[in-house]
């Protein structure tokens, strides 16, 4: 049992606590620590979303559990937001116990464009104060986000240290002001300096109001940003977007170079990211994008606030038609002769079957009515999947490749 690991500060990262607790007990060997405090030799140390949570937080006082660790002390909470519920759940999961093998895929890190920090930075004028008030140094979180590269307390661009955080030389960090010898200080184009400390407060503002929005489905958000984007005049005719009025908006609000600092200059290609979002969602999208194109078509509004707006009309939407919808013909008497003949073919076959047996009344229910189409194949007959067929007929092939050989032994004794 580990009766003193360190309480953590304000903001702090759960890989700075774990540090703090090395400097305090004069532990120089990463290996030994992770076996002290995990019982395992062979852990790698992760800055953004550290593991093992549950052991961790029973070292703590009592009001300190799991889920206040991840909220507070990692960065889970900038892909709460943007996960439906199921990959929350799994994510969570995966922090409180020692399952992290596809945590960063599952959330979408590893393919984002949104790299993470190569070394750790810090803001000396904040570092200062600790010193002055806790007498030590420590990692907050924020200063570790891609997008928040401006101190907002003290108006200025953060440092870049010397000490690793990500690629095979990282190691716990070493609690001292020594880190500030080797570093240097973010420069930007002072034409976007405004933008970037309005980015940092965005991220401090969606830090603290992550816990609040959740996403049941990816259905939902593809519905609200189509909501969004149909209330702020952004669509040709009735349900095709205009992505040049939209690229046209983030570009005006933005700039160019500022989008291309954080590799999201690529606004034209068919399969760029402001495309995508716009779409129908099959993916999650990181906070960055999420918030330079709320903010872009919304700048009057917290983007927090009405992506949360939008989150909750979707699904109160989509929960009010599932309910009046209604397949059985018996109950609802207000469909049309061809609703009425696609649920007697759905009782009777699968949809595909149903939809080869008459392809122009399936082809009039999808521009009539898609939304009712959708909600009735779930009652569709299912048909018993059949074993599937073998690709090759291996008997077969041994049969002929043996009456070849036979004829081309023939030849060759006749020669």
């Amino acid at each position: 049992m580990i009766s003193n690991f360190p309480i953590p500060y304000p903001n702090e990262l759960i890989y700075s606590v774990i540090a703090r607790y090395a400097v305090h007990n004069g532990i120089i060997s990463p290996k030994y620590l992770t076996e002290e405090l995990f019982n395992s030799r062979n852990l790698t140390p992760t800055y953004d979303l550290s593991t093992h949570l549950d052991r961790l937080a029973s070292y703590l006082p009592d009001h300190y559990d799991a889920h206040n660790l991840i909220q507070n002390h990692t960065l889970f909470p900038l892909f709460q937001p943007f996960q439906p519920d199921s990959v929350v759940n799994y994510a969570v999961q995966a922090l409180r116990s020692e399952r992290t093998q596809s945590l960063h895929t599952k959330l979408g890190k590893n393919a984002s464009r949104i790299k993470s920090v190569n070394f750790f930075r810090f803001c000396p004028h904040c570092w200062q104060e600790q010193m002055e008030q806790q007498g030590e140094v420590y990692w907050k979180r924020s200063w570790q986000i891609i997008g928040y590269d401006y101190c907002t307390r003290h108006q200025q661009p953060l440092f870049v240290s010397s000490i690793p955080c990500n690629g095979l030389d990282r190691k716990f960090y070493v609690a001292h002001l020594n880190a500030l010898e080797d570093s240097s200080q973010l420069v930007f184009n002072s034409q976007n300096l405004h933008h970037h400390i309005e980015l940092a407060e965005l991220i401090e503002e969606l830090l603290t109001h992550s816990t609040y929005i959740t996403v049941q489905d990816f259905l939902i958000l593809s519905k609200a940003y189509f909501n969004l984007l149909k209330d702020k005049d952004l669509l040709s005719g009735q349900k095709n977007i205009n992505y040049e009025k939209v690229r046209q908006l983030v570009v005006d609000y933005w700039g160019e170079s500022f989008l291309q600092y954080y590799h999201l200059g690529d606004l034209s290609s068919e399969n760029c990211w402001l495309k995508n979002i716009c779409r129908k969602h099959r993916k999650a999208f990181s906070y960055l994008e999420h918030l330079i194109l709320i903010r872009a078509l919304s700048p009057k509004y917290s983007p927090i606030h009405t992506y949360q707006q939008y989150l909750d009309m979707a699904a109160t939407a989509i929960e009010e038609q599932t309910i009046t919808v209604n397949v059985k013909p018996e109950i609802n008497q207000t469909l049309s002769e061809d609703q009425l003949k696609w649920i007697q073919l759905i009782q009777e076959m699968s949809v595909k079957q149903a939809r080869q047996y008459d392809g122009a009344m399936y082809a009039r229910l999808y521009r009539n009515h898609k939304d009712w189409l959708l909600l009735t194949k779930k009652s569709a007959v299912t048909l018993p999947s059949s074993p599937p067929k073998p690709r090759v007929d291996w008997k077969e092939r041994d049969r002929r490749f043996v009456k070849q050989l036979i004829r081309i032994r023939d030849e060759l004794l006749e020669d």
